[in-house]
């Protein structure tokens, strides 16, 4: 990858030579630390690399933690890739299950990279939470470095079904629970894993495989390689339509996701050639909204320099400006269909019933319109970042 064209918390990655010969047969391929590190990706965008029935590949890269607990419309799988940079690639990481109802923790996973965790569908997942006063890090200038994950989910509302749950030996104490009723834990080691099928969604498997002699899933799918050789390199991902067959050579350890059902794997989707043009302009690019704005039974006005006041009815609560912000642009740049997301101060956001509801836990909600959500968190977005905020890191 052209040095000039890589995302500044990406420029430690390594990526693999410009000038590899293309694989053929309708064979298609790209490098997903190449398609994360374009510079003008944003953070923590869950952008759809694949589709396989009625799953589909995520691709999202982050250099700080997430904004918001999240409850997704399925179970949902995420494994760290390696970067090259030996310094990300050794970072641990925390990811906490709550239960959707109360809030409560009823569980945490410690993983790595090349580790697979399940989000289980019903409870919310909040990977590197953060404790008050939940100020963002502060990183000395060129020092921002980014990580590389890959996410397996659905597209639609699947039920959970017969999904693989286990823990790697040796990673035991990595799976806490905090409640005498089993949760639903998996924590898969990919790079130390014999094969065998670690993630299922909806019609769609997720197999791991280790030096394949070739591999031609019947209705097509998608390989992710973790550990791989010339021609190929880690962190590849090749479509393989039906009828074609991928040849085993320089493959050490591969996710293969394909079908159960007679859904073919659709082939890669645009965004293996462009990115998807945001919703409007991040924060830095345009000016300022005021407050306070009001919407219906939704206020949210001033309160300090880090925190503004969001009240609903006789409900109210502080949220902290960065945080808020960072959800806001999320909800837009995924075009509102995320599910159920929760930040810092119990301020949420709800779209699971196909209705949209911003409110606060254990208190009021309002229901909006599509256009008024869209103008409201706009609005807000341009009204509540701290001073300093940008969008573009």
């Amino acid at each position: 990858m052209d040095a000039g064209r890589c995302h500044p918390t990406a420029r430690t990655w390594s990526f693999p030579p410009s000038d590899r010969p293309s694989l053929g047969e309708g064979l298609q391929r790209a490098n997903l630390r190449e398609l994360a590190a374009r510079p003008e990706r944003f953070e923590h965008h869950l952008l759809v690399i694949a589709r396989i029935a009625n799953a589909q590949l995520e691709l999202v890269t982050a250099s700080e933690p997430l904004a918001f607990a999240h409850r997704n419309i399925s179970d949902e799988y995420a494994v760290a890739l390696a970067t090259g940079d030996a310094a990300i690639d050794g970072f641990p990481f925390l990811t906490l299950l709550s239960d959707y109802q109360s809030g409560a923790d009823v569980g945490r996973l410690r993983h790595r990279v090349g580790q697979l965790v399940l989000h289980p569908d019903g409870f919310l997942h909040w990977p590197g939470r953060l404790r008050p006063p939940f100020r963002p890090m502060a990183f000395p200038p060129d020092m921002r470095r980014a990580g590389l994950s890959l996410v397996f989910c659905a597209s639609e509302s699947p039920s959970a079904g017969d999904r693989p749950l286990f823990v790697s030996e040796g990673l035991e104490a990595e799976a806490k629970s905090y409640r005498p009723e089993p949760v639903p834990f998996l924590l898969a080691d990919l790079m130390r894993e014999r094969e065998r099928t670690v993630a299922r969604v909806g019609h769609a498997n997720m197999d791991l495989v280790l030096a394949p002699t070739r591999l031609a899933p019947p209705r097509g799918g998608y390989v992710i390689l973790l550990d791989a050789r010339a021609p190929h390199a880690a962190t590849d991902i090749v479509f393989i339509p039906a009828g074609a067959e991928l040849a085993g050579d320089g493959i050490e350890r591969a996710l293969v996701v394909t079908s159960e059902k007679e859904e073919t794997a659709a082939p890669p989707p645009p965004s293996w050639k462009a990115l998807p043009d945001p919703p409007f302009d991040p924060f830095e690019a345009a000016p300022r909204a005021g407050l306070p704005f009001e919407r219906d039974r939704l206020r949210v006005s001033e309160s300090g320099a880090d925190t503004v006041r969001i009240a609903i009815d006789e409900s109210e609560a502080e949220v902290p400006r960065y945080w808020l912000a960072r959800m806001l642009f999320r909800l837009a740049l995924h075009d509102y269909r995320l599910g159920y997301l929760e930040t810092y101060g119990g301020f949420y956001y709800d779209d699971r019933d196909g209705r949209f509801r911003l409110g606060l836990r254990d208190g009021a909600s309002t229901e909006l319109t599509r256009d008024e959500l869209a103008s409201t968190i706009e609005h807000l977005y341009r009204a509540v970042p701290p001073e300093g905020y940008v969008e573009r890191l």
